[in-house]
């Protein structure tokens, strides 16, 4: 997982609530039953966290997050694929006016228009995309 974003919760975890941590072992078969791809740097982000809030303003969907709350993996994607999000994305994040996908096929990651789907940024990874969208907004 990214160094940087172990650094931040360590250093800020006021900043930060997790669902916790899942076997890697319980992750591949949850993607495995799904058929989905996810670079490995995403599945360490939830094999060590299980997705969750942070600084109150993103929330990593977690395979097991609560779907009531619209921070679970399968009903958000669900929910956008019908509404003609590309069936090769996946989203695993989201935040004030946007989403952020991975695109299965390439790893690629990305930040789209939740009304449009319009790729707004694109990144080379988790770490990449934490660094330049999450950790900007953080309190000073």
């Amino acid at each position: 997982m990214n160094e940087l974003f172990r650094e931040d919760m360590a250093k800020r975890p006021g900043l930060f609530y997790l669902n916790g941590p899942i076997p890697r072992a319980e992750l591949d078969a949850w993607l495995s039953k799904r058929d989905l791809t996810v670079p490995e740097d995403l599945k360490e982000v939830w094999c060590e966290t299980g997705g969750g809030d942070v600084d109150q303003t993103e929330t990593i969907l977690g395979p097991y997050g609560n779907r009531e709350l619209a921070d679970d993996v399968d009903s958000v994607n669900d929910f956008h694929w019908r509404k003609g999000m590309p069936v090769d994305w996946l989203i695993f994040a989201t935040g004030v006016g946007d989403l952020t996908v991975v695109k299965m096929s390439t790893g690629e990651y990305a930040n789209v228009r939740h009304d449009s789907f319009e790729v707004e940024e694109t990144f080379n990874s988790f770490a990449d995309w934490y660094e330049k969208s999450i950790r900007p907004t953080f309190p000073s």
